[in-house]
């Protein structure tokens, strides 16, 4: 099940950001995907009571993966590959470790979805950074 979960939201997050995108430019990145894909990740493993962090997990791989097969062998994709693992396993970190502390699914779901968003936003400055060369 948390593979099929992991699957689902890798799926329906790359479809529908791929639409967000469209309409509301960086805006989908920095607040549009961060909510879709922590919805998409933590609601059917909480509410099936599977493991929240290893469909976070499951989902950084895959999303290293595209990353990876998208960029070819340049440094930049496998840069990308590492940070979509890491970044979104600590995404499910933040979601468990909240859910623990207080029981309720929202604050958890509030908690990972800004620490996506502060994410998103910072990768998004240093991106534009780097294309300038400085």
């Amino acid at each position: 099940m948390v593979l099929l979960f992991s699957l689902t939201a890798l799926v329906l997050s790359y479809l529908v950001n791929k639409w967000m995108l469209k309409l509301f430019k960086e805006y989908a990145v920095i607040f549009g995907a961060p909510v879709m894909e922590e919805l998409l990740k933590t609601l059917p493993a909480y509410y099936w009571n599977r493991s929240v962090f290893h469909v976070h997990f499951l989902f950084g791989l895959g999303e290293a993966l595209y990353d990876y097969a998208a960029a070819g062998s340049k440094d930049s994709g496998r840069r990308a590959a590492v940070f979509s693992m890491i970044s979104h396993s600590f995404f499910g970190a933040v979601t468990v470790l909240i859910l623990g502390q207080t029981g309720l699914i929202l604050p958890a779901m509030v908690g990972a979805v800004t620490v996506h968003c502060v994410w998103n936003a910072v990768i998004m400055r240093w991106g534009k950074r780097e294309g300038k060369g400085s």
